[in-house]
């Protein structure tokens, strides 16, 4: 049975509470704990995993399994399976990875007007390595002067983030870019930065202006793929 995402219908939510459904070991001999529900995000898309306390015991590492189960792994004492438990996320964590990977939406967002031509593949929304590769990307000297006013354009609108889930049918008329890997036969989660939509199951911040001062610092490319680097100023 696959674990109820709380994120997926809330960006703010760093708490709640839960039932352990199992308590093992995890391949690295750590305690590897499955709740019914969580408020945890596991590592994805591009964005870390957070880290935080489930009751006593410390969350250090979040995965998502194929089958759609999260597995909270760390140390410490674990509860009973059965048990009823309090999860708590570490907020300064979250609000970092959080922060980075709004950025590099919104570094596409900017890019979708600029270079409507190119085409948006990986991303990384790390503190050490944050950026988003592109293809069919023809980069000239003013490149980068041209991301660097967008983004600062956007970003001083105070955007309000929003979301809704669509059927499969529905996304080409939100998004620039739909991924070919999506269900056609359940809603799709989108993510609308304005009227710039993003399929995303990640966090995201609740106005654009909570990410701070994104600075593009390099733009490279190398067989065919063009990296667009960024970094959120007070994180990296």
């Amino acid at each position: 049975m696959s674990t109820k995402l709380l994120h997926m219908d809330d960006f703010g939510v760093v708490d709640c509470d839960a039932t352990a459904v199992s308590v093992g070991a995890a391949e690295d001999g750590r305690t590897d704990i499955v709740l019914d529900q969580t408020c945890f995000y596991a590592r994805g898309g591009g964005q870390d995993w957070d880290t935080g306390m489930i009751d006593s015991f410390k969350v250090e590492e979040v995965r998502l399994d194929a089958d759609g189960v999260v597995h909270h792994i760390g140390e410490g004492v674990p509860p009973d399976t059965g048990a009823s438990v309090h999860c708590a996320v570490d907020v300064a964590r979250r609000d970092i990875n959080t922060r980075l990977h709004s950025a590099g939406h919104v570094v596409d967002m900017a890019n979708n007007r600029v270079n409507p031509d190119w085409v948006p593949g990986r991303g990384a929304h790390y503190p050490h390595m944050s950026f988003v590769e592109y293809t069919n990307a023809e980069v000239g000297e003013s490149t980068a002067a041209k991301f660097q006013d967008e983004i600062t354009a956007i970003l001083s609108q105070n955007v309000q983030n929003t979301m809704k889930y669509v059927s499969y049918d529905e996304l080409a008329a939100l998004c620039r870019h739909v991924p070919a890997n999506l269900p056609v036969n359940k809603p799709t989660r989108v993510v609308l930065y304005g009227d710039f939509g993003v399929p995303c199951g990640g966090t995201h911040v609740q106005n654009l202006a909570d990410i701070g001062r994104i600075e593009i610092t390099k733009i490279k490319t190398k067989k065919g793929m063009t990296k667009v680097s960024y970094r959120v100023e007070g994180i990296n």
